[in-house]
């Protein structure tokens, strides 16, 4: 990742109270939090490569050296962010599958369309965590709340194969890529309106019957020859 000399990486010690001084109103506020959702902001009309921490301070209203008190690097920054976008949609994929605690089969149509549901709710966190350059993510820390995400998801699947709704022969990970390439599709589709409801109906709905296709393939795929 391309950085500006002086904005990415850790700065020299600042003053005493000098990033405890926020300008403009903003006095008594959570700085992290003031951090967090001004860069989630910028990126409505940025790419999160080009946003510095001067960028971010000067949007927030902050002293220009409040970022580096709160987050070493923007790598640090992009974590934190990830980190709280996964736990969001971690919590709502839990809470979905609860609904259903004997149908795996449901509960893969309710992960799918909970995932359309928090890029469409929470478009600037979705767009972070899911439409940027790899190279925002090379250096990236492992992150507690993705890896919950994922066992999640693996969990369910592992459930539906039990269930004898999905073949047990089938790789969990590449079912899971394979369901995932037609939500996100979708979902990218719908955010930059390619897809409207007029072709599509419901987007819940639709991504339902997507997801009910691609099941009933595998299992046919499961059966065998006839």
């Amino acid at each position: 990742m391309k950085r500006q000399a002086g904005e990415d990486t850790a700065a020299a010690p600042e003053r005493d109270g000098e990033a405890a001084r926020p300008q403009d109103g903003t006095r008594g506020r959570n700085l992290p939090e003031l951090i967090v959702a001004t860069f989630l902001e910028l990126t409505r009309s940025r790419h999160p490569n080009a946003i510095t921490f001067r960028d971010i301070a000067a949007a927030a209203g902050i002293s220009h050296m409040a970022p580096y008190r709160h987050f070493k690097s923007r790598q640090e920054l992009l974590n934190r962010i990830a980190d709280i976008g996964f736990g969001m949609l971690a919590a709502s994929l839990d809470a979905v599958a609860a609904r259903h605690p004997k149908e795996p089969r449901r509960q893969i149509v309710a992960a799918c369309t909970c995932y359309y549901r928090f890029a469409a709710d929470h478009p600037a966190y979705a767009h972070l965590m899911f439409g940027t350059d790899r190279a925002l993510w090379d250096k990236a820390e492992p992150l507690p709340s993705l890896e919950r995400t994922r066992a999640i998801l693996l969990r369910i699947v592992h459930a539906c194969q039990l269930s004898g709704d999905v073949p047990r022969g089938i790789d969990e990970k590449k079912l899971l890529g394979l369901l995932w390439a037609h939500v996100h599709g979708f979902t990218l589709l719908a955010a930059n309106r390619v897809l409207t409801e007029h072709e599509t109906g419901a987007p819940e709905a639709f991504i339902e019957a997507g997801v009910r296709v691609i099941l009933a393939g595998l299992g046919e795929l499961g059966a065998g020859p006839s």
